[in-house]
């Protein structure tokens, strides 16, 4: 098992170079707490994923970036599911689900949880800022990372940093 203090080294390792766009950035855990609406309009808590750890990830259909690696985050999906670690994709479409619809449709989306935060609640509540953004939750229901920008889904680093932080984090 790694030691906290081996934890905190190596979250400070990779905040000792300037964060890019897209890079994982380590954080101190802390709790999150969120809801947003499934296609029925229920809500969705932070406490539906306790006990496993999610990337909570925000987009909209007019976000030319989040149209662009969509794909591959529906991909990097199926390839992280072996490792236990669920993918939220969280819309913030003020059109809602008919525009939610027609994008994972053009864009083949199938392997996803789509989810709507209609009045942007959740997304304000955790501070998001810009789109894409994404949020990796532990299975404690603490923010452990967060990717601002595009993610590189497709690249086998990226994936093995995530889930390193992810073990990390117990």
């Amino acid at each position: 098992m790694i030691s906290r203090r081996a934890l905190l080294a190596g979250g400070l390792a990779l905040l000792a170079r300037p964060a890019r766009a897209g890079d994982l950035v380590a954080v101190e855990p802390r709790a999150v707490s969120f809801a947003f609406q499934d296609r029925d309009g229920r809500d969705v808590a932070a406490s539906a994923f306790t006990g496993r750890p999610v990337l909570v990830h925000f987009w909209a259909s007019w976000c030319g970036s989040c149209r662009v690696e969509f794909p591959e985050l529906d991909a990097f999906r199926r390839d992280i599911a072996a490792h236990g670690i669920d993918v939220a994709a969280v819309s913030l479409d003020r059109l809602g689900w008919p525009a939610i619809d027609a994008t994972t449709s053009a864009l083949g989306i199938r392997d996803l949880a789509i989810f709507h935060d209609r009045n942007r609640d959740a997304a304000r509540g955790l501070g998001i800022v810009g789109l894409p953004t994404t949020l990796l939750v532990d299975a404690k229901s603490r923010e452990i990372g967060r990717i601002v920008g595009s993610g590189a889904w497709g690249e086998a680093a990226f994936r093995d940093r995530l889930v390193g932080l992810v073990r990390a984090a117990g």
